[in-house]
């Protein structure tokens, strides 16, 4: 009996023990706005998360499901060492604004190019939901306050540069539909004049690279695109049977790129509904869109 209750108590402190290394090694959640938010004018009574269903191809094994959020936060995935390439990216998932699906579009992509060297930031930001109880957005400006959260992320990065051992000139920004819409109006800079008087950034916060997939676009970027000078680099990618955020407004991108000179390539998979993250088990085709991107920051010179 004594000897039963030696072995169970030891197996107890060897599953305690290797719990303890896998929560110590998992990255911790981080404030994004370390001082706090002067006045936050997204508020809600509660943030909430809810679990989907976890996609075999999932690396992280995990689909958390955020909204209600209203402070906003981040997880960093630094680059397997041996790897290691200097690169970094911003990685916004999606969710229609209300939502932040930060496993299945974000976790996951970072747990992919970690393996690839690549160090990334993932983006939990304020959400927009006026239906949730207790919810107050006050001075009407959340474009302002969800663009300013993806600015402060590429400032942690880029001013961070150093410590975390990447190169402040290849930083990217990387988002999958509503994602991608933020994504590309930290790329165009769309919102600076209504930027909150507490992002003082004190670097330059515009991304070296883009990478958009299945974005969210409307005719504003475009105008953006003819009336900027200083555009970075854009990978995009759609299928062309998504019926939520449609392949022809990439094409409309593509094109208004193609007309400024601007480097870009765009894929668009014949097979892929919006929501298709990694591309795996949705088609042959729209599987391989990670492995394209690598190539495609190859031929830019960004990945040696």
């Amino acid at each position: 009996m004594k000897k039963l209750m030696k072995a169970s108590f030891l197996f107890l402190i060897i599953g305690f023990i290797s719990t303890s290394l896998v929560l110590s090694q998992s990255p911790q959640e981080l404030p994004l706005w370390p001082n706090g938010i002067p006045d936050n004018p997204i508020i809600y009574a509660q943030e909430e998360v809810r679990s989907e269903g976890v996609n075999n191809s999932s690396p992280s094994k995990m689909n958390r499901v955020f909204s209600q959020v209203s402070e906003p936060s981040y997880v960093l995935f630094q680059a397997d060492k041996i790897m290691d390439n200097g690169i970094a990216v911003v990685i916004c998932p999606g969710g229609g604004f209300r939502d932040v699906w930060f496993d299945r579009e974000g976790v996951d992509f970072a747990l992919w190019l970690a393996q690839r060297g690549i160090t990334s930031l993932v983006l939990k930001y304020r959400t927009y939901n006026p239906d949730a109880e207790g919810f107050s957005l006050q001075r009407n400006k959340y474009n302002g306050e969800v663009y300013a959260d993806a600015k402060q992320a590429i400032h942690i990065l880029r001013s961070q540069a150093e410590e975390l051992g990447i190169d402040p000139n290849k930083i990217g920004i990387a988002g999958y539909s509503a994602g991608g819409n933020l994504s590309l109006m930290v790329a165009l800079e769309i919102y600076e004049d209504i930027l909150p008087e507490y992002a003082g950034f004190k670097v330059n916060t515009l991304p070296n690279f883009t990478c958009l997939i299945y974005p969210g676009v409307n005719d504003a970027y475009i105008k953006a695109i003819e009336a900027r000078e200083q555009i970075p680099p854009m990978f995009m990618i759609n299928g062309a049977e998504d019926d939520v955020t449609p392949a022809n407004r990439c094409i409309d991108l593509y094109s208004a790129l193609l007309e400024k000179n601007i480097p870009a390539e765009l894929h668009i998979y014949a097979k892929g509904r919006h929501g298709f993250d990694s591309g795996i088990g949705r088609g042959y085709g729209v599987a391989s869109w990670q492995d394209s991107f690598i190539l495609w920051l190859k031929d830019m010179k960004i990945l040696d």
